[in-house]
């Protein structure tokens, strides 16, 4: 049987793959603490990591938004049926991931827990050829020239 969706499992999500990265951060943390050196401590962290969780909650919010308008899903193993190019995604094809992303820096400088940032490279990477080269695949083949359009006129990311 085939599924018309890019995903089809639970563990083809970011959640999963940000999630896993805040967990080996954490337990990295917790056996040998990697801090922001003499910003350790610091309001300045908290006053740098705040902002970031809100602006990166918004954007997540705010796409959730604009796919529920269209009746379009955020979870795997259901089919895309439009491109929708407006609001968040019109600025980034990919405004959830973006999302979660500026949201982990946030928390990374919120708890003065250097090991995230490390470890960003590697969760963007994995979720670049796991999750989005999938996704842009799947698109490509069901609107064709339409998707191919939207690429060229909006960025992956921002």
């Amino acid at each position: 049987m085939t599924i018309d969706a890019a995903h089809s499992s639970l563990w083809r999500t970011a959640n999963i793959y940000f999630g896993s990265s805040l967990v080996l951060g954490f337990a990295l943390n917790y056996y040998h603490t990697f801090n922001f050196g003499p910003l350790s401590g610091s309001t300045t962290l908290h006053m740098i990591g705040a902002p970031l969780l809100v602006i990166g909650s918004l954007v997540i919010l705010y796409s959730k938004q604009a796919l529920s308008k269209q009746e379009q899903p955020s979870e795997p193993g259901v089919a895309t049926t439009v491109i929708i190019d407006s609001g968040m995604f019109g600025h980034s094809r990919n405004p959830l991931y973006t999302g979660l992303t500026i949201c982990y820096c946030g928390l990374s400088f919120a708890i003065d827990n250097a090991w995230l940032l490390a470890l960003l490279p590697i969760t963007l990477v994995a979720v670049q050829i796991v999750l989005i080269k999938p996704e842009e695949r799947y698109l490509e083949q069901k609107f064709g020239d339409e998707y191919r359009a939207y690429k060229r006129r909006v960025r992956r990311w921002i």
